[in-house]
């Protein structure tokens, strides 16, 4: 018998709130209070602020990984949101994320991941 191993979320949110997804400063604070308030246990963090523009950034998890990258200049987001703690808690974030960005637009792909 297979044992489920983790949850994953893939979020491509499509035509986002543009001032939103340029304001990096504030991504950074909202996808580590999204993560928390989540029930995440955020254990560490990365950012990369590309040029002209476009931004990557990952958060460690006690439980695996939430990672995002944005593409400005095509209004794109695709988020990354990997779970060992279960559905719930990716499905939270997931909720949270997609309603801070405001996408006009969404796929959400979820896979279960076994061992």
């Amino acid at each position: 018998m297979r044992k489920i191993k983790g949850f994953n979320i893939l979020l491509d949110l499509h035509n986002c709130n543009e001032k939103k997804m340029n304001d990096i400063l504030t991504i950074k604070e909202k996808i580590l209070e999204f993560a928390e308030s989540s029930g995440f246990k955020v254990v560490g963090e990365k950012y990369h602020l590309f040029k002209p523009h476009g931004f990557t950034g990952i958060l460690l998890l006690a439980s695996s990984h939430v990672s995002i990258h944005t593409w400005p200049e095509l209004n794109f987001i695709a988020i990354d949101i990997y779970s060992c703690k279960g559905k719930y808690a990716a499905k939270k974030l997931s909720k949270k994320l997609i309603k801070f960005f405001e996408p006009k637009s969404f796929e959400i792909k979820e896979v279960i991941r076994f061992r």
